[in-house]
């Protein structure tokens, strides 16, 4: 008879050892960064600002597993951490008392922004009143921007004003009610002097009544009045020299940014050319614009609290920011996804590929794909495709920028991707003959190029160029080239890297 033998208390102790081994060795970075967070709040309920630096650092090391916290190589998504942190903090037990969580751009400026004052200019001198002149997208536009700024801000922290050689306050209760009364004869758009309205003098009026703590809106056909200057070129860089003048001398307060929107609306009425002769449009569709000025803070956070490119008759918007980098975004070279040829990955553990090598060419071509992300960038997202707005290394080619979409990425490739924070799929070549080096990607910071194609430097016949504002192009110029000259010219969105090897 055959005895069997128990297993002894050493026996079971070993046997509980190698489970908790094995359960500690499947833990993911999300159970790490949990175990993180709730380690932090067990105390004090708080994340300092230490422990949020080292949940951070943990983010960063492992971007495959949060990618909607990661922005790229070095920066992450403040509120997305500070979210995921919160709702780990909700799930504890017996606690009921909301986590206090460090937040590094936590200011004054900041907790404010919701309740931060808005003033609305409204130029009013005689050139905009086509805009005004019956129902047009101009007041479709103003009427939407209003209302959400009354329920983003609060009624009591808008002011709407009319501008031409000063400002005229203008008492606003109900907002359609407001702008069905803006004609051209009727109060309360008729207000102040508006026989003439020089563009810099009411650039730096505006410019005065901004601070840190409001944002200002400027609604104008934004051109310039030359007066009777004989030479137009002349006149026009004179008027940009004044407008870079006019930022400048506002830069040495603080540092602020500038939304420019291109909107387009039905006109009716006069239009006056460079030697004030008038044009009498019908029915004509006009370019007009929406600036949008203010502290880097507030005019970010005004950008993602209204919905500017939603707005009536919106065309194109330029967006001029102060203290770029150039940041290293989320970049994977994808496998199969627009590929001629073939490669091995460098690091072939890592599933963020950056360095590949072993290449083989077809037909003397090679030809990869390359997923970034470029969520972090306030342009339109036609700068963002723009093959010309992107420099590469000598010897590579775009072949193509497209925003990422299933139907345009391998199988294969999708699996993975769709778990990441990459928005674009950026697709490059070179040929066998070319010398092998690194692919550096860079987006630097430049005028768009609708602005050109919106200028004319002759606006006598306007009924052969309604989409043109006369002008346009200097007038920008002089506040790019104020911020260029504040901040360096060669600043960029973007700047990235991939690693490539025989």
């Amino acid at each position: 008879m055959s005895i069997k033998k128990m297993p002894s208390k050493y026996s079971s102790l070993s046997l509980y050892i190698l489970i908790i081994l094995i359960f500690n060795s499947c833990s993911t970075p999300k159970d790490e960064l949990d175990k993180k967070i709730n380690l932090a709040l067990r105390n004090d309920n708080v994340i300092d600002k230490n422990e949020w630096e080292d949940m951070k650092a943990f983010v960063l090391s492992n971007p495959e597993d949060f990618p909607l916290i990661t922005k790229d190589q070095r920066n992450i998504n403040i509120e997305e951490l500070n979210s995921y942190i919160l709702d780990v903090a909700e799930k504890r037990r017996n606690v009921t008392d909301v986590a206090e969580i460090y937040n590094p751009n936590k200011t004054v400026t900041q907790e404010n922004n919701e309740k931060a004052e808005v003033n609305v200019y409204i130029e009013n001198s005689a050139s905009m009143d086509g805009y005004v002149n019956k129902t047009t997208e101009f007041e479709a536009a103003l009427s939407d921007l209003l209302v959400q700024i009354q329920y983003r801000y609060d009624s009591e922290n808008l002011n709407v004003n009319f501008i031409n050689t000063k400002i005229h306050k203008s008492e606003i209760t109900e907002v359609n009610d407001f702008v069905e009364k803006l004609e051209p004869s009727k109060s309360p758009y008729k207000v102040g002097d508006r026989s003439v309205s020089k563009l810099n003098e009411v650039l730096e009026i505006i410019l005065d009544s901004t601070s840190q703590n409001n944002i200002s809106v400027f609604i104008s056909d934004c051109i310039y009045s030359l007066g009777k200057a004989k030479e137009t070129i002349g006149a026009l860089e004179f008027q940009k020299s004044l407008t870079k003048g006019v930022f400048l001398e506002k830069s040495k307060e603080f540092n602020f940014s500038t939304i420019i929107l291109k909107m387009e609306s039905r006109f009716n009425g006069k239009y006056y050319d460079k030697d004030d002769k008038p044009t009498l449009l019908t029915e004509a569709q006009r370019p007009y614009y929406i600036w949008v000025i203010g502290s880097d803070q507030n005019v970010l956070q005004f950008s993602k609290t209204i919905d500017l490119e939603k707005l009536k008759g919106f065309v194109n918007s330029y967006y001029l920011l102060n203290d770029f980098s150039k940041t290293s975004p989320y970049t994977t070279v994808l496998r199969n996804t627009n590929l001629i040829g073939r490669f091995r990955p460098i690091d072939k553990k890592s599933k963020t590929i950056t360095g590949i090598n072993e290449l083989e060419y077809r037909n003397a071509i090679f030809q990869f794909a390359v997923a970034i992300d470029l969520s972090g960038i306030s342009v339109d997202d036609d700068y963002l495709t723009s093959i010309e707005n992107y420099i590469v290394s000598e010897g590579f080619k775009i072949r193509s920028i497209d925003r990422i979409d299933a139907s345009k990425v391998h199988k294969n490739d999708w699996i993975k991707l769709e778990k990441t924070s990459a928005t674009h799929i950026i697709t490059i070549s070179f040929k066998a003959d070319n010398v092998l080096q690194d692919l550096e990607i860079e987006l630097p910071v430049k005028a768009p190029n609708w602005i050109s194609a919106s200028s004319s430097i002759d606006d006598k016949k306007i009924k052969n160029q309604l989409s043109k504002t006369f002008g346009l192009k200097y007038l920008l110029e002089g506040v790019s080239e104020a911020y260029y000259l504040k901040n360096g010219d060669e600043q960029s969105y973007i700047k990235t890297k991939i690693t490539i090897k025989k």
